[in-house]
């Protein structure tokens, strides 16, 4: 498949924010900090995160253990099949299907999430998006390395989210009450160099936005994220050594009454090398609703966006692309 060459984006379409204020800085240097974020999420969608607190040794680990799992043979990677699962974990195998047959993806993928045993009070019978992960029996290292990592994105999560509330004069910990059970979602990507008869209409991931309220993503040095701009150009997200890429998911659009920005984005493959990425999708709780907030609502701008059940709206959406074995 042939698809035009894009440019790099420049600074003023994917920012790069300094988050060490959010780690160590007082009232005032976190201010300063929330207000750049706030304006990329309202201009942009995107922005590069900056001493994110994140340790190297960590990410280094989480590269090196998704390489591993993904070069095991598909019948070993097969027996923790998302299909099986109760709850939407587990391996994605190259090239699944989504709901539109003409924009496919050209990736393999593991998912995991917060580990919570059957039988979890905090998961009860029918709420299918909490529950155990499935963990392959090598390597030995990736559960550990996985819920560690996971743990790590929780933590800067929480930091960007206290960013948000304090750039829009909320108070600082407003979101976090949409989050005492959040379905949070890490995935491990593998995009394999695609083949030169890659049918059309099939690229490593296809043109999206993302559902939640916000992406965090670690993205090794290949590259392949493209960021559809304002202008409605198609720009290069080129990974920058030592940072996330943060994206403004639907519910953040959708609470803020269209004041953030979801913007559409894909991935293409052309560095004709293995390409590894990390995705840390944040969900609000099960039974949250997502709505516009009052304060974002008048006479001369009515709610934009309907009210979404986050439970019910990710099963729906997650029923339709991975479709599952009947537990």
């Amino acid at each position: 498949m042939t698809i035009d060459p894009v440019r790099q984006a420049d600074p003023s379409e994917i920012p790069v924010i300094d988050l060490s204020a959010l780690i160590d800085g007082d009232l005032d240097a976190r201010r300063r900090v929330s207000a750049e974020i706030v304006h990329a999420a309202e201009n942009t969608g995107f922005f590069y995160a900056a001493n994110h607190g994140v340790p190297q040794e960590l990410v280094d680990g989480v590269f090196a253990t998704a390489a591993s799992f993904f070069a095991l043979p598909d019948t070993e990677k097969l027996k923790i099949g998302l299909e099986t699962s109760t709850c939407y974990r587990g391996y994605l195998p190259l090239d699944s299907k989504g709901s539109d047959p003409t924009q496919r993806n050209f990736l393999e993928a593991f998912q995991m999430g917060e580990e919570r045993p059957e039988g979890d009070p905090e998961a009860p019978a029918g709420k299918t998006l909490a529950g155990p992960n499935q963990w392959p029996a090598r390597p030995p290292e990736l559960a550990d390395t996985m819920l560690a990592y996971h743990a790590a994105m929780g933590e800067l999560a929480d930091r960007l989210h206290r960013a948000f509330a304090i750039g829009i004069d909320f108070p600082e910990d407003y979101f976090l009450r949409y989050y005492k059970n959040a379905l949070n979602q890490l995935r491990l990507l593998h995009y394999p160099p695609p083949p030169p008869d890659l049918d059309d209409g099939v690229m490593g991931a296809r043109i999206h936005s993302d559902t939640g309220a916000f992406t965090i993503l670690l993205q090794d040095a290949n590259g392949g994220l493209e960021v559809q701009a304002r202008s409605g150009e198609w720009v290069a997200a080129t990974p920058i050594e030592g940072t996330f890429v943060i994206n403004i998911g639907d519910m953040l659009e959708n609470w803020t009454n269209g004041r953030f920005i979801s913007i559409k984005h894909r991935v293409v493959n052309r560095s004709g090398a293995e390409r590894y990425s990390v995705p840390y999708f944040l969900n609000p709780d099960y039974d949250a609703v997502v709505e516009p907030f009052p304060e974002f609502v008048s006479d001369d701008n009515p709610p934009r966006f309907d009210p979404v059940h986050v439970g019910d709206f990710l099963i729906h959406r997650f029923d339709s692309i991975w479709p599952r074995k009947a537990i």
